[in-house]
């Protein structure tokens, strides 16, 4: 019952976040007249704040508990949403999109915790299907509200839905916990990061995530910006929602659980998911160059959502494999910042590239020249992942060899008393 709670939760979460990402451009040029790049510089704020914020929500987490940390975010998201509605100028934009950012990650990582820690290394694929399917319904059904909010009350009623969609976050709340150690009152609760940046292991499969999640940043960014100037309308970034809830309801539970199984048995890598994912966020990029085409813009996105599919589960496995139950938030919030800082510099990167070329008689090359840096970045950065995590397995081996081998007995010699091995 906790686990479907908590994926209900997620999914309510999700929703006020498909309401309001994917229209931040729109909704700040009818509130306060705002220009594309200081939109851009709010959109990479929000990103940023779930970035750097991260190990302090994590650390505030795991210091308080789960209701505590879910409770500030309800109040975090419906105070700066509100915020938003009176057209505060940018400055105080910047502000309160800042703490909406904040009350992302806080609400995510006090229920992905809980999630974690109620789902043992078999069931939690399965659990992080549950969670998927119901998070692209939220944000779907979210990306819905606000067409019809936009198109039918207008912004500043839009700003104030986002506010109150917050508020049925609060079902996360009955989700009981699990059991955990408590860190000691007169401690920082800093040893489980102090673990996490000794451990090697860790660190090359955060290297993999960073790389992984590069080209995502596009998701949510310049995805729906390129499409919206495609066609000039709002439409087409609700076609994009449900195409990717179609395909992320069904491969959530196909390819990452079932074939995911398959493939192990046949030998696949768990650390081989990351560069698969990145493969499919590249080919879907590309594609994108046939926007236009109403056919080809469902294909290009079924096949970049395929990437997040196979992504998705990699997460909390990592949490999994890496951290402590005491620990576990402390982890899921390095994770995040990892996340949140490889999708700010994706999106930034990509956002960039477009207000540079789309105005320009290269426009048609933005898409080819975008994915091609991901790729060169993303090889190289699995690459150096890929070197740590050999040496990092290399001493592991050394240090079980050690373990086992028994040590030299004592002889002492009886004519000359001394000790020789």
């Amino acid at each position: 019952m906790a686990i479907w709670l908590v994926c209900v939760g997620i999914g309510l979460l999700f929703l006020a976040r498909g309401a309001f990402q994917p229209y931040i451009f729109p909704l700040f040029e009818n509130l306060g007249g705002l220009s594309y790049v200081q939109i851009a510089s709010l959109l990479n704020g929000y990103v940023l704040a779930q970035s750097v914020c991260a190990p302090l929500a994590g650390w505030y987490t795991d210091r308080t508990s789960v209701r505590i940390a879910l409770a500030t975010s309800i109040v975090f998201g419906l105070s700066s949403f509100l915020l938003i509605s009176i057209s505060p100028g940018f400055v105080l934009s910047t502000i309160a999109v800042f703490c909406a950012g904040l009350a992302f990650v806080l609400g995510k990582i006090a229920l992905n915790t809980i999630l974690v820690l109620h789902s043992n290394a078999d069931t939690l694929r399965r659990s992080v299907a549950k969670r998927a399917t119901l998070l692209n319904l939220g944000s779907f059904f979210g990306n819905s509200i606000a067409y019809q909010v936009t198109t039918r009350v207008g912004y500043h009623a839009h700003a104030v839905v986002l506010a109150l969609l917050y508020l049925p976050l609060s079902i996360g709340l009955a989700a009981s916990p699990a059991p955990v150690a408590i860190a000691p009152k007169k401690s920082m609760g800093l040893e489980n990061l102090k673990i996490l940046y000794r451990n090697k292991g860790f660190l090359a499969d955060s290297l993999r995530r960073f790389a992984m999640v590069l080209p995502y940043g596009c998701w949510g960014t310049i995805i729906p910006k390129f499409v919206y100037d495609q066609y000039h309308s709002s439409k087409p970034v609700w076609i994009i929602s449900l195409t990717s809830l179609c395909t992320t309801i069904i491969g959530a539970h196909f390819l990452a659980v079932y074939m995911s199984a398959k493939l192990y048995r046949r030998g696949f890598k768990w650390e081989w998911w990351s560069m698969t994912s990145v493969l499919f966020y590249c080919t879907g990029l590309i594609l994108l160059v046939f926007a236009h085409h109403p056919v080809m813009l469902p294909i290009a996105i079924v096949v970049f959502i395929c990437g997040e599919v196979l992504m998705t589960p990699c997460f909390d496995e990592t949490a999994k494999k890496h951290s402590s139950d005491a620990g576990m938030a402390t982890c899921l919030g390095l994770l995040h910042l990892v996340d949140g800082f490889g999708r700010m510099l994706g999106a930034a990167f990509a956002l960039a590239a477009y207000g540079w070329l789309r105005n320009s008689a290269y426009q048609g090359y933005y898409w080819p020249v975008v994915v091609s840096v991901f790729l060169v970045v993303s090889i190289t950065l699995h690459i150096v992942a890929h070197a740590m995590a050999r040496k990092y397995d290399e001493s592991v081996r050394d240090q079980k060899r050690a373990a086992i081998s028994p040590e030299p007995e004592e002889v002492v010699d009886p004519l000359e008393g001394s000790v020789e091995p």
